[in-house]
């Protein structure tokens, strides 16, 4: 729904001569004169005719409005009388508050929420429009890094759908190591985004087991009409909430993890948890020992790995050998 602010205006003052009881059924010279009044614009016929045209097209596109000129009465009517077009009136305070939230979906979300998600928030925008302030006006107050879209988020909804549906999903991987294809059927459970990249996980027949895939390397997914193969609660709640990245090393399990952090690491690490499992133990110096309780994951790994001197695994000592290869 593509909605400028002077089209809603002029929807909200059609809305309002309709649903008014005292003078019912206006026309339409009646309406062009209301806008005159209440916008200081006089708007064409042809112009009101093709509003009253997109306020009766279905969501997205337009208010699903039961708009219709009844010739009997010489002028325009709900069909449903309880119709309204926002649907529920709001105060100017709580308008502010969901503008303000809607500028912050965008600010953080942006790419990456889905086109049904996009409608829901441009209606919802639409519906804000008339008593917020111009934009010209709004001067940003809020930043932040918005990643272009990753290769792969177009089969978001797919996915999307297979987990909420439990639908097993076909779909093709490719390899970036190997360089070759595989078909793969997966019967997904999860979706997760890690450094803004998504990934799909649920149980592979292909490898009898829980697996993970990253979306940019997917192609033709589909859904079949095929019994759903459904995933212990307990795999799915490490998933959920054991594992520091998406990609868990082959055969670990959930473990004590111990590191011996510099005192700037240490402050880092303190403004920035890694896990809430997190707990940290300081020393005289301002160095300290920081333990997790995590399932072991390659991410985990090279994530310690960028700390550089500031960070040394204590324990387990296989995790710091797996560490260590990944350098050779």
């Amino acid at each position: 729904m593509n909605l400028s602010k002077s089209a809603f205006r002029r929807y909200k003052v059609i809305d309002e001569l309709v649903r008014n009881p005292r003078k019912r059924y206006p026309t339409m010279n009646e309406i062009i004169d209301a806008c005159w009044d209440k916008l200081d614009f006089m708007p064409s016929k042809e112009t009101i005719q093709k509003d009253i045209a997109n306020m009766r097209l279905p969501y997205p596109d337009g208010f699903d409005a039961p708009l219709r000129y009844c010739p009997t009465n010489r002028g325009y009517e709900y069909t449903d009388p309880n119709y309204a077009l926002a649907g529920v009136s709001l105060k100017q305070e709580e308008l502010d508050t969901i503008r303000e939230s809607v500028d912050l979906i965008r600010s953080i979300g942006g790419s990456r929420i889905s086109h049904q998600f996009n409608n829901a928030v441009e209606k919802l925008v639409s519906a804000t429009m008339e008593r917020s302030m111009n934009e010209e006006e709004r001067l940003p107050i809020l930043q932040t890094m918005i990643p272009p879209v990753s290769r792969g988020f177009e089969h978001f909804d797919c996915f999307y759908e297979a987990c909420k549906e439990r639908k097993p999903v076909s779909f093709i991987h490719f390899s970036y190591r190997k360089r070759t294809y595989r078909h793969i059927l997966l019967h997904p459970f999860l979706i997760k985004e890690f450094e803004n990249r998504w990934y799909i996980i649920g149980y592979s027949e292909n490898h009898e087991a829980v697996r993970t895939f990253g979306m940019d390397r997917i192609s033709e997914p589909l859904l079949l009409k095929k019994k759903f193969h459904k995933v212990d609660s307990a795999a799915i709640d490490a998933h959920l909430n054991d594992i520091y990245g998406v990609f868990p090393i082959p055969k670990a399990k959930k473990e004590t993890i111990r590191i011996q952090v510099s005192e700037m690491g240490t402050h880092y690490m303190q403004a920035y948890p890694l896990h809430e499992s997190q707990t940290i133990k300081k020393d005289s110096e301002g160095t300290s020992v920081i333990t997790f309780n995590l399932i072991p994951s390659v991410e985990l790994a090279r994530y310690f790995l960028s700390q550089g001197r500031h960070v040394q695994i204590l324990s387990p000592k296989w995790f710091q050998q797996f560490t260590n290869d990944l350098t050779k």
